[in-house]
């Protein structure tokens, strides 16, 4: 009987522990599958950001091309509308020149014959003079009015790329705001959810050791209950045999306390034979009632044996009921501990994770300033620089000072 408990304890055993290792391997496969999740969330997240900063990107060097190739045609047509313009004033100024050489002429062609020809030639000389002073004032003035004008063009358009690269700029960075933003919202919602993942894994654990805990308490109360059982059946198989073997005892030493009082009552007594049967008659009856009251008191004997050993039975059994009890408060009281120590981890990493995110989000912050300045840095250098003006920090200026090519 020993052999088949210490069996059924050892089926138990391995039971509990492949239920155990089963556990242990849907948590772990649990784990890793959160984590693989974790990643592709994390990725997923990255390359949409990344995505859409390559979009801005192309988007804003698209826009700059086509800001630049505007700009290089605004400044070819205002150069040719500018040029024609001039064109037109230098004719007019020309023709004032005739004019004013007629005019001359007619002048001298009023004086005395004989002084026009000296007249003619000093006043000629002198017109020659001056128109080529004015003319070269004239041309030199518009010269300076064309290349104000294409540096004004010029100006606004750097203005404009300037805006244009600076709005660019703030969308970019406001993206990668919105991107680690998000990438710090999800690292704290897998941090909450690892936690709780592991929370509830815990609670497993510990639910599976309940319920093996309870069936070995209920495979020890079925052994105890045998075992009770087996030792009132020993008792009540022993009892049995006394009762059935104090009869023959009884026959045997009646019968020899009999004899014994006969050859006694033989040579001691000097009574009649009436006076002896007398005697043996009440002799039998006292054994009658000794036997019966050895009987009575074995019976009380058995009574008191059986009311022992059921209450020996009832006291192994709660003294069971209390170990195990005490056992489950134990495991209880063990998973509350644990519970609370991952509670207090958790908040501790949580609390760690927080106070490394300040210094990240400053960073970022610095970073973000840092690529500001640069950038106005280039635009101020830019605008110093002669023959260069400021398109882009990462690729030179397509701005180029106006040739005569450009009214082609």
């Amino acid at each position: 009987m020993r052999r088949q408990e210490l069996r059924e304890l050892r089926l138990l055993q391995k039971e509990e522990h492949r239920n155990q290792t089963q556990l242990n391997s849907k948590h772990q496969m649990q784990l890793e599958q959160m984590l693989k999740r974790f990643e592709q969330e994390m990725n997923t997240k990255k390359k949409f950001f990344d995505t859409e900063l390559e979009n801005l990107e192309r988007q804003q060097k698209q826009q700059i091309e086509k800001m630049e190739q505007d700009h290089t045609m605004r400044r070819r047509e205002e150069g040719k509308r500018i040029r024609a313009e001039q064109e037109r004033e230098h004719a007019k100024f020309q023709e004032q020149l005739k004019q004013r050489k007629k005019e001359v002429k007619s002048d001298i062609e009023k004086l005395p014959r004989q002084q026009r020809k000296g007249t003619m030639k000093v006043k000629m000389e002198e017109l020659t003079q001056k128109k080529q002073v004015l003319e070269q004032e004239f041309l030199a003035k518009q010269s300076e009015d064309l290349e104000q004008a294409m540096n004004n063009i010029t100006a606004q358009n750097r203005k404009e790329i300037c805006d244009k690269e600076r709005e660019c700029l703030s969308k970019k960075q406001q993206l990668m705001r919105d991107r680690e933003a998000v990438i710090w919202e999800l690292e704290e919602h897998h941090l909450q959810e690892k936690h709780q993942l592991i929370k509830q894994q815990l609670k497993d654990q510990y639910f599976l050791q309940r319920h093996e805990l309870l069936r070995k308490h209920e495979k020890e109360r079925e052994q105890m209950q045998r075992y009770n059982q087996r030792m009132i059946e020993q008792l009540k198989i022993r009892q049995q045999q006394e009762r059935g073997r104090l009869p023959k005892i009884q026959r045997s030493e009646g019968k020899t306390r009999m004899a014994i009082y006969k050859k006694s009552l033989h040579i001691n007594s000097s009574a009649s034979a009436s006076e002896q049967r007398e005697k043996i008659k009440q002799f039998a009856q006292q054994e009658e009632k000794r036997q019966k009251a050895e009987r009575s008191q074995q019976q009380q004997k058995h009574d008191m044996q059986m009311k022992d050993m059921i209450a020996q039975c009832e006291s192994n059994m709660n003294e069971l009921q209390q170990l195990q009890n005490e056992k489950c408060h134990l495991l209880v009281e063990h998973e509350t501990q644990k519970l609370k120590a991952l509670d207090e981890n958790h908040n501790l990493n949580l609390k760690e994770w927080r106070d490394k995110l300040r210094p990240r989000k400053k960073a970022l912050e610095d970073e973000l300033n840092q690529k500001k300045r640069d950038q106005e840095t280039f635009f101020r250098l830019g605008e110093e620089a002669t023959g260069q003006t400021p398109a882009s920090p990462n690729k030179p200026a397509k701005f180029v000072p106006f040739s005569s090519a450009e009214s082609s």
